[in-house]
């Protein structure tokens, strides 16, 4: 088993966003995704893949696809299929921290 400490890994940039690969396996992937106030994540899709989203520190804003946008919380965990846009973005003063989890359909 392989493990990570968050706080040892985590990079916040005053310039653009930063992902860290915490962990790379043959269906999985798990990144540490971090925004600093302002920041955005260009707009991207992951597809054959599903996602889960778990904020763990601060909010941001993710566009739903119903129209509209979502904000991501602490204590939430989300769930969507990677074909759908992705570009969570951070227009609040705090820092914003996720987990993103991708495993292939």
């Amino acid at each position: 088993m392989d493990t990570k400490v968050l706080k040892d890994v985590e990079r916040f940039s005053l310039e653009k966003h930063v992902h860290v690969v915490l962990f790379n396996g043959e269906r999985t992937k798990v990144l540490l995704l971090c925004l600093s106030p302002g920041q955005a994540v260009p707009l991207h899709a992951h597809p054959g893949f599903e996602i889960t989203l778990q904020p763990l520190r601060g909010k941001a804003l993710l566009p739903s696809p119903e129209g509209g946008e979502v904000e991501l919380r602490v204590g939430e965990v989300y769930f969507a299929d990677g074909s759908m846009s992705f570009n969570p973005r951070n227009p609040f003063s705090e820092q914003f921290q996720m987990l993103i989890h991708l495993v292939k359909k």
